[in-house]
């Protein structure tokens, strides 16, 4: 076999591959002897079917299953002939004929691995949050999940801040009415939608009220057809509700799977899941720092465009399921920048790993996984669907070595201690995630 390599450019490489004449023929010829020993043909007995005819009966199926397994195994083996590292399946350009007296020959691009030199490491500067749970943060979270458990009753009067306003609205924009038939309906909290005018509208109404009026919806807003878009609105108001708070009491705590009820126990659990946020968040603002050091540092290097067109694919699908809307592929431009960057990002933390020996540590998944499942009553349950499930499972090996290369890197830059709240370490982190 023969193996010719093209260089068209960037990350491309052509393939051109030649397979010694009468060899796929060979296979051909072979195949259909083995078929020959079972096949049942009115008129012949099995075994003693002229080749001729199983040719005419069987020829071409046969001669497409052996041109695919030639094609596979000869480019599987070109690949490892020339030590490429492929990013994307090889396509296949071209595959001739099956000719006795000719070499069996075909032509394949393939996007590979770009080369990267010895990741320097030792230039990166870091500052290392130091942080700590307060009293006051567990009692911050205790009143988070009071609100999360909020009940709400029914408000006859004009919403106030902290109120929950159920609307349907019908909005009529240049490119027309949204939607085209009936009302939509939109609930949203007085003071916390980030609609400012919807709001001050809505504040002069009671139950039951109507009004037109005017509205730029945010650039965010879930409905796609509207947002950041101007339109004259017909809205009205289903109900006021105002919010209840329960009472930390017995029940509350048991309601989180505390049996004894006991203040104590509950805020040491809520310590334990604050100390798990802040570890994530604290691993998140290092790997920030360290991947922007190191994208800095290596800003030509090239990354296989097919990789990018796949992130770039997963982020339109997030943002779709998130906002509630079917992915358009014309949008995957909007992605195309941050998919590179976490691309680039992904083949810098892998080769810093593979150049320094690094590898996933068994010990820290199984603790990685035991402190997700350790939140679920069915903790057992939990860690053994993550073995079961090599797609979970994969995510977790995947996180624990970034991990691991932090770690690492941290060895090895230089490293500045800077002293931080809880929240400000969580909203430090929460921003910086923005820019992954």
């Amino acid at each position: 076999m023969q193996v010719t390599v093209e260089n068209p450019g960037g990350l491309q490489r052509r393939l051109t591959v030649q397979v010694p004449a009468g060899e796929v023929q060979q296979q051909i010829d072979a195949r259909l002897r083995e078929i020959g020993k079972t096949a049942r043909l009115k008129g012949f007995r099995p075994g003693r079917v002229p080749m001729k005819v199983l040719q005419q009966r069987f020829g071409p199926s046969v001669r497409n299953e052996i041109v695919s397994k030639t094609v596979e195994s000869s480019l599987a083996q070109a690949i490892r002939q020339e030590s490429l590292k492929p990013a994307a399946n090889p396509v296949i350009e071209s595959v001739p004929e099956v000719k006795a007296d000719k070499d069996f020959e075909f032509t394949a691009t393939i996007e590979v691995m770009p080369e990267i030199d010895k990741v320097d490491t030792a230039a990166i500067e870091v500052k290392s949050p130091d942080a700590e749970i307060t009293e006051d943060d567990i009692d911050d979270m205790l009143n988070t999940l009071c609100e999360q458990r909020a009940t709400w009753e029914e408000a006859n009067r004009q919403p106030k801040d902290g109120d929950q306003v159920l609307i349907e609205y019908a909005a009529d924009t240049k490119d027309g009415r949204v939607p085209e038939e009936g009302m939509s309906r939109l609930a949203i909290v007085m003071g916390q939608s980030g609609f400012d005018k919807l709001e001050k509208v809505l504040a002069d109404l009671t139950t039951g009220g109507v009004t037109e009026t005017k509205l730029k919806f945010p650039d965010d807003f879930r409905e796609q057809a509207l947002a950041g878009k101007k339109a004259d609105v017909s809205l009205k108001i289903d109900s006021v509700r105002e919010k209840h708070l329960p009472e930390i009491d017995a029940e509350f705590i048991q309601s989180f799977g505390i049996e004894s009820g006991d203040m104590d126990e509950m805020r040491s659990e809520v310590r334990k899941n604050l100390e798990r946020e802040m570890k994530g968040a604290r691993l998140t603002l290092l790997k920030t720092q360290i991947l922007n050091a190191l994208l800095a540092s290596h800003e030509d290097l090239e990354v296989p465009e097919g990789l990018v067109r796949q992130e770039a694919a997963q982020l339109l699908q997030t943002q779709a399921r998130q906002r509630g809307f079917e992915p358009d592929p014309s949008m995957l431009p909007q992605f195309s920048d941050v998919a590179r960057k976490r691309v680039k990002s992904g083949l810098l933390i892998s080769e810093i790993a593979r150049q320094n020996d690094i590898i996933v540590d068994g010990a820290k998944v199984r603790e990685a996984i035991e402190s997700v499942a350790s939140t679920y009553e069915q903790s057992r349950e939990v860690v053994q669907m993550y073995y079961n499930n090599p797609e979970l499972l994969n995510s977790v090996e995947g996180s624990v070595l970034e991990e691991q290369v932090v770690d690492w890197v941290l060895d090895h830059a230089k490293v500045n201690t800077e002293a931080m709240s809880f929240k400000d370490l969580i909203n430090a982190a929460a921003q910086s995630r923005q820019g992954l």
